[in-house]
């Protein structure tokens, strides 16, 4: 009799938990999926926060128009990366001590020209890659487009990072264009022949004159011998034997392979609220997709979606988990068809363009 009165109460608790509590736990099931779907949306469409159009050249100070991409719509990246591979560090350096040695300020123009006025200069970032002093920047900060000709006075400036007291940046070297490509910019619409040839490599030259317009034009302090340390070993003194004109760089990650989602850093020198680009910003974004300029399917030109703004042209894109650089930033969209991204050329795609454009191994 106990037995068949335990059978009872079992089954009547098992119907009163198909009636009462299953569903309540269905509808909790089913808001938890919904509410994560949600999240991952939101954080990979993030809008960039632009009070203006974008120019080309990321605050180039003379005028030019903006970049619109309306096709093709990004494609998913089409592979992902190892399950069980973790990226290496490829530094003992800390983030801040590389940010801080290696990304730089560029401003390009005619210096040496008697008439030469602010609108004549065009602002942008580098990244030092190498102890030689060799600076990864986009073609378009160094070209004039109008006047087909090279901005050839280009000077190298830079301000602590992080900059806590909002110092400005000090100007610390002449830099000379080594090599860009011999074709025109990327167009006001999408060109799979020429939007992803944006890319150029200066080299790190002397200490400026202090006779240099520069200073005149721009108001900035020249460098201090002490604070040269930060991007020299040896800064630049004779002491320093051969390692007197190496210089700290920003290692490449070459083992990072992209997957939608991804968390990336950008890194430039982004206008603030008045419109100045006084230090590096950093910041945060998911990686939304890909395109293919020749169809190959394969990681090129990524779309981040973050905050970026004005004078990241030129910037980093950096892996955090290597701290290694993995992409150069070349614009932000505008928001059409395509949405609102910071554009990067990814480094395996990169490193092929520049071997055949500029016989340049990036190394």
């Amino acid at each position: 009799m106990n037995k068949i009165l335990k059978f009872v109460i079992f089954f009547a608790a098992l119907i009163f938990a198909a009636i009462f509590i299953y569903p309540d736990f269905k509808r909790s099931l089913e808001n938890g999926i919904n509410s994560d779907s949600q999240i991952f949306i939101a954080t990979s469409t993030v809008d960039l926060f632009v009070s203006q159009k974008v120019v080309t050249t990321t605050e180039n100070i003379a005028p030019q128009n903006t970049v619109k991409i309306a096709k093709p719509i990004p494609k998913p990246i089409p592979y992902a990366a190892p399950p069980v591979v973790m990226n290496k560090e490829v530094s003992t350096k800390s983030f801040e001590e590389l940010v801080n040695s290696s990304i730089i300020q560029l401003y390009c123009g005619y210096f040496n020209n008697n008439n030469a006025t602010f609108s004549d200069i065009a602002r942008g970032t580098g990244v030092i890659i190498n102890p030689e002093g060799e600076i990864l920047t986009n073609r378009h900060i160094i070209f004039d487009e109008n006047a087909k000709k090279i901005k050839s006075d280009c000077f190298v400036l830079k301000s602590p990072f992080p900059n806590a007291k909002s110092q400005k940046p000090k100007i610390y070297y002449t830099a000379n264009i080594v090599n860009y490509p011999a074709v025109e910019k990327f167009s006001d619409s999408f060109s799979k022949d020429k939007y992803y040839n944006d890319f150029a490599v200066l080299k790190i030259s002397s200490k400026p004159d202090n006779e240099s317009k520069i200073n005149l034009l721009l108001g900035f302090d020249y460098a201090l011998p002490e604070d040269y340390s930060v991007m020299s070993p040896f800064g630049g003194s004779p002491e320093g034997g051969e390692n007197s004109n190496k210089f700290n760089f920003l290692p490449i990650d070459w083992d990072y392979r992209p997957k939608d989602g991804d968390s990336l850093i950008t890194l430039g020198y982004g206008v603030d609220a008045s419109h100045l680009a006084n230090q590096i910003t950093s910041t945060i974004g998911k990686l939304f997709g890909n395109i293919s300029a020749d169809n190959s399917l394969k990681p090129q030109i990524l779309l981040i979606a973050s905050n970026a703004t004005t004078g990241f042209s030129g910037g980093a894109l950096i892996n955090p988990q290597s701290k290694g650089l993995v992409g150069l930033i070349s614009w932000i969209t505008n928001g059409d068809e395509a949405g609102k991204y910071t554009v990067a050329i990814f480094r395996d795609f990169l490193k092929t363009q520049m071997l055949r454009d500029l016989n340049f191994e990036l190394k």
